[in-house]
Order: C-alpha cells, then structure tokens, then sequence
C-alpha cells in the first residue's frame, strides 16, 4: 500500500508537511491553526497539548490515538517504542500538536530535540506501513531543533 497518490501528491496539505520532513515548526497560532483544520478536513485524527515535558505531557499527548498495546514513556527508548506501536488504522493519518514548544524546550532541549528525533523515525516507519504520521510544534519564536533525520524542520511565520 503506498502511503501517497501521485494526485495526493499534487494536492494535499500532508504530502507537503511529510515530504518536508515529520516534524514542522509554527510561529503563528492561526497558521497551526488552519494547517490543523486542513488535516482535520483529510481525516486526520489531532492529538494536542500545551506545553509540558516529560512522560506525563507524552501520556496526556498520546492517550487519544489507539495503540496496540499498552506503553510506558518514562525515557525516550520507551517513547520510540510506544510510536512504533500506535494503531493509526482507521483514519487518513495523525497529527501530534505541541502548543507553546518554546516552554518545553526551555525546559529541557535536550528532551525536546529527542522527542522530535524519534517522532521523526517513528514516522518514517509508519510510512513504510503506508501510515502517515507527524508532529506540529508551535513556537513564538524559531527554535534551534537541529537536523532530523537528515532534514532540517521548516518553520512557517506568516498567516494562513
């Protein structure tokens, strides 16, 4: 099963974001905003929080999608095998959302850089399944992620 069309391709707001790497930044509230009302509208299903850090802001995060099994996040390791294992059948995809990033990330960017990586591989694995799977960052201000998985994440500034 592929996990885009070639009309997909040409149309759609998640080839977009995924073809640019799992992870995508936003400065803007309304854009995330009508990025997420553009998934919403393809079928995704949108898992969001504000702020936090650790495994009781993962948990909180992750409780809406479906998994396979029950998970532990108490480190990343475990975090990545709880991603491996979400069940994204059933719907278009799903959109992890993190409002306020920049709070999570001063908190420690360490943890922060490490959760994009492994949402990063998490995804690309997914997308092997023929399953689409991101995560959308908001963040008054840009912030230093790094390079994930080979892709430096794009952050978009303006309005819709």
């Amino acid at each position: 099963m592929a996990s885009f069309t070639a009309a997909e391709t040409e149309r759609q707001w998640d080839y977009e974001l995924l073809s640019d790497g799992a992870v995508t930044g936003f400065r803007s509230e309304e854009m995330l905003d009508h990025v997420i009302a553009e998934l919403t509208k393809l079928g995704y299903g949108i898992a969001e929080v504000t702020g936090g850090t650790g495994a009781t802001m993962l948990l909180e995060l992750l409780e809406p999608i479906p998994a396979h099994y029950d998970y532990a996040v108490g480190n990343l390791g475990a975090t990545m095998g709880a991603l491996r294992h979400l069940d994204l059948s059933g719907r278009t995809g799903w959109a992890l959302v993190i409002r306020r990033f920049d709070e999570t990330f001063a908190a420690d960017p360490e943890w922060a850089r490490g959760l994009c990586d492994v949402v990063t591989r998490a995804s690309y694995e997914h997308l092997l399944m023929g399953d689409r799977f991101l995560m959308l960052v908001q963040s008054p201000v840009e912030l230093p992620i790094g390079v994930l998985g080979g892709e430096k994440p794009t952050w978009f500034t303006g309005r819709p």
